[in-house]
């Protein structure tokens, strides 16, 4: 597909949607006031990666599907490149836009995911793919879960100076492992809906890297302390865990463990070209007149949203990982 051709998305459950970013507002606020600089992003373009990606393509021994059709939250919709269609965030840029493009056409993919949701809007977005309905011979991925146990407003907590997160630790993995059933229940819905298709879910990177590897991440900033980045990663890794055994459980598969591989090294820390994660970006100086804060604020509002989503070099690094999978089938 050309860089910035259009989308025409079909549309989503008739309820209004909320975005929920407003938690990541108040990270802004508290950021700012600790004049904290969290260097440059690098929106680095899949045709900038492509090198660095090439150890990484999937080797495919199989068919490509016959389309791709993409369900779930921001992870899937495209939230982390910085240009989207409408309100769920999704676009032309999103991985699953991407994987297989040499092989599947834009007019046999479709992309029903929607930033913020969670396990019930899901089901929401399965009516959508029944009433579309298809030939079969597809490739129906899914990402859901994180909304499910409110991860973007803990992980916000861990930047708020004196709140701190790693507290709660023990309540957030209780409440993931309590996903299991209903993860499951929805994945053989998901197969169900399309008995014909072949359904992948993931899954998740874990978010920042290993302090142990990485220890300076001026895109993190003094607020995360090395204990909220290991509880972090510890999290990350428990959620994708319950994302295997619901998978196994329903009969369909999953690609969290070839997500940890492909972003590993490559998580939120500097926004520089070797992230495939956002890291928070703050870097203007106090002063100014109210118009140019109003348009400070909206640039940061809308870089802070997009925290820790996979850049542009992600999305293709998300389509490599499902594709890997798919290969081995």
């Amino acid at each position: 597909m050309a860089a910035g051709s259009r989308v025409k998305w079909p549309a989503g459950p008739s309820r209004p949607r909320v975005r929920r970013t407003w938690t990541w507002t108040s990270v802004v606020a508290c950021v700012a006031a600790v004049t904290v600089y969290a260097g440059s992003a690098a929106s680095a373009s899949p045709s900038a990666v492509g090198e660095g990606l090439g150890s990484l393509e999937a080797k495919v021994v199989r068919d490509a599907p016959a389309g791709v059709v993409s369900l779930g939250d921001s992870y899937s919709s495209g939230l982390g490149v910085g240009t989207y269609d409408d309100d769920c965030d999704r676009t032309p840029q999103s991985w699953g836009m991407l994987i297989f493009d040499d092989d599947v056409s834009a007019s046999d993919r479709l992309t029903l995911a929607c930033s913020g949701a969670d396990i019930a809007e899901v089901y929401d977005q399965l009516e959508e793919l029944e009433r579309l309905g298809g030939t079969g011979g597809r490739l129906i991925t899914l990402t859901v879960g994180g909304n499910d146990i409110g991860f973007a407003s803990e992980l916000a907590n861990c930047f708020v100076p004196f709140v701190g997160c790693d507290s709660r630790e023990a309540v957030l993995r209780a409440e993931i492992e309590a996903l299991v059933d209903p993860l499951t229940d929805l994945y053989r819905a998901v197969q169900a809906a399309a008995p014909g298709d072949e359904v992948i879910v993931g899954g998740y990177p874990l978010l920042v890297p290993d302090p142990a590897v990485r220890d300076s991440c001026r895109a993190l900033t003094p607020l995360l302390t090395t204990a909220e980045r290991e509880m972090i990663r510890r999290l990350g890794t428990a959620l994708n865990q319950v994302i295997d055994e619901a998978a196994t459980a329903a009969g369909v598969r999953s690609a969290g463990a070839h997500l940890e591989t492909t972003f590993d090294g490559r998580e939120a820390c500097a926004n520089g070209p070797d992230d495939w994660i956002n890291g928070l970006k703050l870097s203007w100086p106090f002063g100014g007149t109210e118009e140019e804060w109003e348009k400070r604020w909206g640039i940061a509002a809308t870089f802070v949203r997009d925290s820790f989503h996979p850049n542009a070099a992600g999305q293709r690094g998300y389509a490599d990982a499902f594709a890997q999978v798919w290969s081995r089938s």
